[in-house]
């Protein structure tokens, strides 16, 4: 989910460096998700994109992976077998506020909402690559810049509307010859 906000935002992370290590001297430890996440920012190979990537999932915490709203999360070891151990539960309340590497803080989900909404074009943008790839079966190149500058046109005269995104990418000549 992260990484697809960074992409629709046109500034994805980059790829991860090979043989990144697992953080196994973690496993078990009842440890809440911002704490995991800063100590996998420990490792100097992990820092630089977990410090573009992490402040996003913060923001986006409150979200379970169905995409309902939750105040709380909670982590439970299992012992070899499997089985949940109680000893090792740990419930928190999410703390969703964040600060950008190079930019701006927020302190709930809303304010991040806040951020993207107020730089449409550049959302637009990244949404209309990310549609475009999509929709064409293929990662966006070069030679889809025209037409993401189109339908970015063509929508911000709609007031960025869904429908009119979709409709000039299905009008254009592009997905035809998909």
């Amino acid at each position: 989910m992260v990484l697809a906000v960074l992409e629709v935002l046109v500034d994805p992370p980059p790829p991860a460096p090979p043989n990144v290590p697992q953080i196994t001297r973690l496993n078990g430890q009842p440890l809440s998700t911002r704490e995991r996440l800063l100590a996998h920012q420990e490792e100097p190979q992990c820092a630089s994109c977990h410090r573009a990537i992490d402040p996003i999932g913060f923001g986006l915490e409150n979200f379970n992976a169905a995409g309902k709203w939750r105040t709380e999360d909670r982590f439970q070891a299992v012992d070899a077998n499997g089985k949940p151990n109680p000893k090792l539960l740990k419930t928190w309340t999410i703390d969703p506020a964040a600060a950008f590497h190079r930019g701006n803080a927020f302190r709930d989900y809303f304010e991040l909402r806040d951020m993207i909404a107020a730089k449409p074009e550049r959302f637009a943008r990244g949404f209309s690559e990310a549609l475009i790839q999509y929709a064409l079966g293929r990662p966006f190149g070069f030679t889809d810049e025209d037409l993401a500058t189109d339908i970015v046109q063509s929508s911000q005269q709609k007031n960025f509307s869904l429908r009119q995104f979709i409709q000039t990418l299905v009008a254009s000549k592009a997905f035809h010859l998909k």
